[in-house]
């Protein structure tokens, strides 16, 4: 499947799905959950944080501009080359401390990175897209892999039909190993029956077999046919973590699962909906976390920012341009997550920060006694009086360094 065939049907979600996630160094892909990676970022034996990052850039590159592996390949090599990170090395392995000769950089190597993470975030930008058509569109058919060699079990499931919200879904949709090119095909009920789906029908039997996990030592049951870490759906999980967050079913989810849950959400049709006054009065979304650091020197009870939609209506409303959108939204969303500048206004923060090249001003108001952040306004700044706010704000001492 070649690049621009694969991010066609969802490019805002596939690039969503991948920049949100946080960037995990270790040494061997068995050290990251499977679950894990529908929220981080990692590549095996690129301890080095510097390393992480160019490959990321890469593939984000290659994501959002269609960039075909060879081009991928072409550029990254040299800068992979310059930092050492190329051929067969000596790394101490964190696991025992033992030194290991390890694979680092190689074409192949590189052909797996760009085919598993482009893959996985376009498998996951579909679903997200497929949960938002089940209306219409409530089932999913199995379809060939277009791969040369192709797996005896994965040809045995081409032709399943099944409800979108089957479970079969949770484990078996692709890709379902290194290399998989099977895909899914989104249908009408007509077109299910005509295929052969009738009432009460349930998915095929699933097949267990162990697999023992030689870097933790445990033993782990696998589906027949599907690799070992990649019995899992990228988006249901990602999707499952954003509805638990919205609906404060918090415990359990780590802090970075919370942060990759709200840039879901902020990028997703509900933020448009409160932007564009499609929900009801008092509806809201949780749009961002507060920074330690801001947290602590405001002695919150909780880091999580909301915005409601009579929040929203007021901020349109002070915008005799009509000139906000639901980027602009997300732009001062932004510079609240990561602002350069914050201080004290009575039981407001004001946070200034840039975002799509421009000063903003956000305000957050603190209520129920600091149990709740609530985001009430924000304005585009020129950076004269951006000097102005932060000249006024040291002077009054309510600047926080």
């Amino acid at each position: 499947m070649s690049t621009d065939e694969l991010f066609k049907t969802a490019p805002d979600e596939v690039v969503r799905y991948f920049r949100a996630k946080r960037s995990l160094p270790s040494f061997d892909w068995r050290d990251v959950a499977p679950q894990e990676h529908a929220f981080s970022w990692t590549v095996a034996k690129s301890m080095e944080n510097d390393i992480l990052e160019d490959i990321r850039s890469a593939v984000d590159d290659a994501i959002v501009n269609r960039v075909p592996f060879e081009t991928f390949q072409q550029q990254l090599t040299p800068v992979l080359q310059q930092k050492g990170w190329w051929g067969r090395h000596v790394q101490e392995d964190p696991k025992d401390g033992a030194l290991k000769v390890v694979q680092l950089g190689s074409p192949r190597r590189l052909r797996t990175i760009y085919w598993a993470n482009t893959r996985t975030a376009h498998a996951a930008g579909e679903w997200e897209r497929t949960q938002r058509n089940k209306r219409f569109l409530p089932f999913l058919l199995y379809t060939l892999s277009r791969a040369e060699r192709r797996r005896k079990e994965h040809e045995g499931w081409v032709g399943i039909v099944l409800p979108v919200d089957d479970p079969w879904w949770d484990t078996h949709y692709p890709p379902n190993g290194w290399g998989c090119q099977c895909g899914v095909r989104q249908i009408s009920e007509r077109e299910a029956r005509r295929l052969g789906w009738e009432d009460g029908m349930e998915g095929p039997q699933v097949i267990m077999r162990s697999w023992k996990n030689k870097r933790s030592g445990a033993t782990e049951l696998v589906p027949l046919g599907i690799d070992p870490g990649w019995a899992s759906n990228p988006g249901k999980h990602r999707a499952r973590n954003a509805s638990e967050f919205l609906y404060g079913k918090l415990t359990g989810l780590t802090e970075n699962r919370r942060r990759v849950a709200i840039k879901d959400i902020v990028g997703s049709a509900p933020m448009r909906a409160i932007v564009e006054q499609r929900l009801p009065k008092g509806a809201f979304l949780p749009v961002a976390q507060l920074g330690r650091e801001l947290v602590e020197a405001t002695g919150s009870k909780t880091s999580t920012i909301r915005l409601s939609s009579t929040s929203a209506a007021h901020i349109l409303q002070d915008d005799p341009a009509r000139q906000l959108t639901v980027q602009s939204f997300r732009d001062a969303i932004s510079v609240i997550i990561e602002p350069k500048h914050a201080f004290h206004s009575r039981n407001s923060l004001v946070l200034l920060g840039i975002a799509s090249g421009q000063w903003w001003r956000a305000v957050i108001k603190s209520t129920d006694k600091g149990r709740e952040w609530w985001l009430t306004s924000f304005h585009r700044k020129s950076a004269s009086k951006i000097d102005k706010a932060l000249t006024t704000a040291r002077r009054r001492g309510t600047l926080i360094e």
